[in-house]
């Protein structure tokens, strides 16, 4: 997107606020504005954080953003769509807190890390065991059979759990399925698990009877 685009939308808002407001969402990485209810939303990284409307600035508030916002007492967007008024997750930032830099860096940056969060939980869904580091098919089906059956469920549960659950259906499962299993929770390939991990699963591994 190129500066003026930006520079247009962001004018919508106070002047006073643009420095601040620019400043700190480029840090965070790419920033996009794209039409949304007749103003605009504002995206970085591609994930969703606010939306300008009508001249004001909305901070986007889900999961523990929109519990701050609302003890904080900032004011939900209420828009109007076919006659029948819709309270939204967008928080108004209103003129005091333009005047407090501190506190609405503060929100932007809770506003943004909740938001990289509930995309985090909905791609979550939808990646499959096998789709992990060091898993296959095979090891995904013999973790359906002790009722890990989804990416969250195996990370809650954490590597020795899981193995300890297939270790029930088989009792001589190698070390090198446990140091699979903790890479795919933590992202490693089995290669370059690191080191501090693997001495942590063999000691407990040893202990095992």
């Amino acid at each position: 997107m190129c500066a003026f685009t930006w520079r247009v939308a962001i004018m919508l808002l106070f002047d006073s606020c643009f420095s601040c407001l620019q400043g700190l969402m480029e840090n965070y990485g790419h920033i996009k504005q794209k039409p949304h209810f007749g103003g605009y939303r504002i995206l970085v990284n591609h994930v969703i954080i606010g939306q300008v409307l009508d001249g004001k600035f909305y901070l986007r508030g889900c999961l523990f953003a929109e519990l701050q916002f609302e003890v904080s007492g900032l004011q939900k967007l209420v828009y109007t769509k076919k006659g029948v008024p819709l309270i939204l997750k967008y928080f108004f930032i209103n003129e005091m807190l333009w005047n407090d830099n501190l506190l609405l860096c503060y929100y932007i940056d809770l506003a943004y890390k909740a938001a990289v969060e509930e995309l985090s939980q909905k791609q979550l869904l939808h990646i499959r065991i096998k789709d992990l580091p060091n898993m296959n098919m095979s090891i995904e089906r013999a973790l359906g059979k002790v009722g890990i059956t989804d990416v969250g469920y195996l990370k809650m549960l954490g590597a020795k759990a899981c193995y300890l659950k297939l270790r029930q259906k088989k009792v001589n499962l190698s070390i090198k399925l446990l140091f699979e299993l903790a890479g795919a929770i933590e992202g490693y390939h089995i290669a370059v698990l690191p080191e501090s991990i693997k001495i942590e699963l063999i000691t407990w591994f040893n202990s095992l009877t």
